[in-house]
């Protein structure tokens, strides 16, 4: 009965973790659009706590981001995988590590609460379901981005084409058609975007272009990469 009570207590604090987390990171849900509506100030004011709840997020996953131990070559290659998800930041590679050890943690509750201590498959394959389940998800996430990717790339480069044709720059072009795609092709336009900002901040443009190319991991993008930065050495026409 004092386990059953214990593994109870547990998993009501891990649910509420939980729901304060997807609360903070889910502006779209019902119960968001219902505060939203309750007028401009109460509006203001949720903007406003917003990033405190973010902060106190990250401040509640952070110690279990440190109890999954992980070698530079494994943080950087995860990293890598959240950027072409689209998180950039580095508070969301220990929020994503501390997510993984919070599902573990739960799927081995919810293995003692159903089959106890004595059944020891369960035992194991409970927290190895759950902690290989987000990494599940971001690879789902990083094939649909760059599926999305994939899908606005002709439009960019028929647009671009015009730009150039028009008598505008390779960077002024990538800009123009990075406002152009903002609803069409949100993706796309914010990589042009981060490219136009790098170059802006001093970088060649072949090193931004190749941070493209690694943000992404589309193949497309890399041919067209490859193809812009042979077009730069050579003086050759871009269009």
């Amino acid at each position: 009965m004092a386990l059953i009570l214990t593994i109870l207590i547990f998993l009501t604090v891990v649910l509420v973790v939980f729901s304060f987390g997807a609360a903070a990171y889910a502006p779209s849900s019902v119960i968001g659009s219902r505060l939203r509506s309750l007028g401009s100030q109460q509006r203001a004011q949720l903007q406003k706590d917003k990033p405190v709840m973010k902060e106190r997020l990250e401040q509640a996953l952070d110690p279990l981001s440190k109890a999954l131990p992980m070698s530079p070559d494994e943080v950087s290659r995860t990293r890598g995988w959240l950027i072409e998800a689209g998180y950039r930041e580095s508070r969301h590679l220990t929020i994503y590590l501390g997510i993984r050890v919070l599902c573990a943690a739960l799927g081995l509750g919810l293995v003692l609460l159903i089959s106890g201590v004595n059944n020891a498959p369960f035992l194991v394959g409970g927290p190895a379901l759950g902690f290989f389940l987000p990494r599940f998800f971001l690879k789902r996430m990083m094939r649909d981005r760059q599926m999305r990717i994939r899908l606005g790339l002709p439009d960019a480069l028929d647009l671009t084409v015009i730009c150039v044709e028009a008598g505008l720059a390779l960077d002024q072009a990538m800009m123009r058609v990075g406002d152009d795609l903002e609803h069409a092709h949100p993706d796309l336009s914010d990589e042009f975007h981060l490219v136009n900002l790098e170059m802006r901040a001093g970088k060649p443009r072949a090193e931004a272009l190749r941070n493209l190319v690694s943000r992404t991991g589309v193949d497309d993008i890399k041919s067209l990469v490859s193809t812009l930065i042979q077009t730069d050495w050579f003086g050759t026409s871009v269009t």
